[in-house]
């Protein structure tokens, strides 16, 4: 079972951050296109009643994807990304300054430029 982190900035100034989790999540697409998230545990009986309960396992596989939360430099602009479908590029400002939060860790914060991106583990799992 993974561990779940906090994703923040250092610097007590400094009110940067990221969802708590893991990175990513899965989601299922719905009939008019939006990605609707499958959270854990049961992400598979989500995903099933947003695709359809009959749906084929090629279906499934087909409306189903892990978004990666993603910072944008640019703009300041929390994003999440499916690099499997998405281009790595911010959608507010069409910017490539778009960083995931396993690249934001152990960074200076791109906001503050003073403190640093941590992932702090919560002692919880999911």
């Amino acid at each position: 079972m993974p561990q779940i982190f906090e994703f923040y900035c250092t610097n007590p100034d400094c009110e940067f951050e990221m969802p708590s989790g893991w990175g990513y999540y899965m989601y299922a697409i719905a009939d008019d296109g939006e990605r609707i998230l499958c959270p854990h545990p049961g992400e598979m009986g989500r995903a099933r009643e947003v695709i359809g309960e009959d749906a084929s396992q090629e279906e499934i596989d087909r409306r189903t994807g892990f978004n990666t939360y993603c910072f944008c430099i640019h703009c300041e602009t929390q994003v999440d990304l499916d690099f499997d479908r998405d281009e790595k590029a911010c959608p507010e400002c069409r910017s490539n300054a778009v960083k995931t939060i396993d690249e934001l860790v152990d960074e200076h914060c791109p906001v503050c430029e003073e403190g640093t991106v941590v992932a702090e583990d919560t002692g919880a799992i999911a």
